[in-house]
């Protein structure tokens, strides 16, 4: 198992009853009759980041991400409210500021960070790969 952790004890196959709800829950139970009251590996609870896919005919497929593979993100500037990251294939500009500011101080704010994010863009060079 490449790059991740033993969640359940074991392979184990059970039959369940899945419920799909309009807003995309799904929940799944095994049936009353499977007697397999242990499956997690390391304690009563399992909780798993990653991707599920459901067909049409609702055959579903999930599948964890990766585990300590990194972060899919390379910051290169940060900012008193935001930052300027980097993926394999976007430049991403992001800002955050607290509700309770006055929108007055929060435009003033916001003018004042991307300002800080465009002079550090025009420090890089006109054909830059965006790595720090």
């Amino acid at each position: 198992m490449k790059n991740s952790k033993k969640v359940f004890i074991d392979n184990i196959k059970i039959e369940t009853q899945t419920m799909y709800r309009q807003n995309g829950i799904i929940n799944i139970y095994p049936c009353i009759f499977e007697e397999n009251p242990h499956m997690v590996a390391h304690g009563d609870r399992a909780s798993q980041k990653g991707r599920m896919v459901t067909q049409d005919d609702g055959s579903s497929c999930f599948r964890p991400y990766a585990q300590d593979s990194g972060s899919r993100y390379n910051t290169l500037f940060l900012t008193a409210h935001g930052s300027v990251k980097e993926t394999q294939h976007d430049v991403i500009f992001q800002l955050r500021f607290p509700k309770r500011i006055d929108k007055g101080l929060l435009e003033k704010i916001l003018h004042e960070e991307q300002e800080e994010q465009l002079t550090f863009v025009k420090t890089r060079g006109s054909e830059t790969k965006w790595t720090s």
